[in-house]
């Protein structure tokens, strides 16, 4: 806005080659008394005063867009929302491939979306197969939990199996004790239980304040778990001891029932990530607590002082009559 300041003196120029076009024009009606009796609207100190008052204002008016600023003040700022911790099942069955690419990388990029949407909040990640750890402690910065989830691989747990009893204690280590409003665990995995009492701990977690999300990755027809990490077509599957093909299945009804237990509600992820969406959703509704405050330093808006002076200017233009008094006459 300073550089449309620059056309200031050229309008300045402007104004004045018209005044001295004017003060020519009249001067050639004839005798100088006689023409400002007969051109009583023609007071041209009026005019240059009215003209110089309408720069002025402009003047002000673009020194106020600028909006100048001194003076510093220190405030705080206290970040509000949600801790969010995702609980990623690394089991070997997560390698299966009845959705596409397979449930571990569509497991992934659903954490990924979560993450991108539920920026502002604070975020953490457990993984969990037959035991779990958290991968990543409760954060605001969403680059460094990307960077966990991005190296996270199935596997990464050595205990086989999936725990999702585990699982979920692990997520409620991962919450601070004395953080109020709402708490969420969300629990990626395709539900295969054989070891641990889930839904007692999702409903002890639902007491504790923790409303427990059970996301599902898989069929209920299920596949086959490949025995390497690899898409290629000679890749073999794991099998049981009679030598016959082991299909995992995702277990809707188990998770559901732990979902229910833990205050929370059951989804299936799709192609397409939705998920991410309703549960964004449904967490934006919660109640938000403090997550970090700071004090920062800013510099105090001044635009009101030069609006001022452009508006008292533009008031005193009003009140100058473009004509000349009486007392100019004599």
């Amino acid at each position: 806005f300073l550089l449309v300041g620059l056309i200031l003196p050229l309008l300045a120029l402007f104004a004045g080659f018209g005044m001295a076009r004017q003060r020519s024009l009249l001067a050639r009606l004839g005798e100088r008394r006689s023409v400002r009796r007969l051109a009583r609207s023609a007071s041209v100190q009026r005019r240059t005063a009215k003209a110089g008052l309408i720069l002025a204002a402009l003047f002000f008016l673009i020194l106020a867009l600028a909006r100048p600023q001194w003076g510093q003040v220190v405030e705080p700022v206290t970040r509000r929302g949600v801790d969010v911790v995702l609980a990623l099942d690394v089991s070997a069955s997560m390698h299966s491939r009845d959705v596409t690419p397979d449930r571990f990388t569509r497991a992934k990029a659903l954490a990924g979306e979560l993450v991108r949407r539920l920026d502002g909040n604070r975020l953490g990640l457990v993984a969990f197969a037959g035991s779990g750890f958290v991968q990543c402690p409760l954060t605001l910065d969403q680059s460094a939990l990307r960077l966990f989830l991005d190296i996270l691989e199935v596997g990464d747990v050595p205990d086989p199996g999936s725990n999702l009893e585990e699982a979920i204690r692990v997520g409620l280590t991962a919450f601070p004790r004395e953080s109020g409003g709402r708490r969420v665990l969300i629990l990626l995995t395709d539900g295969e239980d054989f070891e641990g009492r889930a839904v007692a701990a999702a409903a002890a977690a639902a007491e504790a304040g923790v409303v427990v999300y059970a996301v599902g990755l898989g069929t209920a027809t299920g596949g086959p778990i490949p025995t390497v990490a690899t898409s290629s077509r000679s890749a073999g599957y794991k099998k049981d001891r009679a030598g016959r093909i082991i299909t995992t299945r995702l277990d809707q009804d188990h998770l559901e029932e732990i979902a229910r237990s833990g205050g929370g509600r059951y989804l299936r992820a799709g192609a397409a990530l939705a998920e991410a969406e309703l549960l964004v959703a449904e967490i934006d509704r919660m109640e938000k607590s403090d997550l970090s405050s700071r004090m920062i330093t800013t510099h105090q808006e001044r635009y009101q002082l030069p609006l001022l002076a452009a508006v008292c200017i533009l008031l005193v233009e009003m009140m100058i009559s473009p004509g000349r008094s009486l007392r100019e006459d004599l």
